[in-house]
């Protein structure tokens, strides 16, 4: 049972939290699919609004296949390796911003822009990545 939860919980709860925001706010029946990629607070808020199942299926298989291992392991190490996790799943997430910035990024608009988008996306990764493991330390 405890497995089961620390692999539903985590996500469940980052997604809700993310759902809310984008259910409640006063855009969500304005956003059309054709605003995702726009690299806009609207173009995250349609992608979220349209493929939240996909997502949240792929979750849930990252969190069974690489989290709840790389967890399990971690959980009897020092203090060092725990911190030195946590400075390698920072830096993964700015990669994975990084990229996905530049994807999405209309270079007549300028480097104004892909900054602005990497910092959004680098936030909003940080902080399900930190709602997860809180999750996953009040569970253990």
């Amino acid at each position: 049972m405890k497995k089961l939860l620390k692999v539903i919980l985590p996500p469940f709860i980052g997604f809700s939290l993310y759902f809310i925001g984008v259910r409640y706010s006063p855009d969500y029946f304005d956003l059309t699919i054709g605003q995702i990629g726009t690299g806009t607070l609207a173009g995250f808020m349609a992608f979220y609004k349209y493929a939240l199942p996909l997502l949240f299926f792929i979750a849930i298989l990252t969190q069974l296949l690489i989290v709840i291992p790389a967890w399990n392991s971690l959980v009897h190490r020092s203090g060092r390796a725990k911190i030195w996790s946590v400075f390698f799943l920072v830096l993964v997430c700015l990669l994975f911003a990084a990229g996905i910035s530049y994807l999405i990024w209309d270079h007549a608009d300028g480097t104004d822009r892909v900054v602005k988008t990497f910092l959004f996306m680098s936030a909003v990764q940080l902080v399900y990545w930190l709602i997860n493991l809180f999750v996953l330390s009040v569970i253990e």
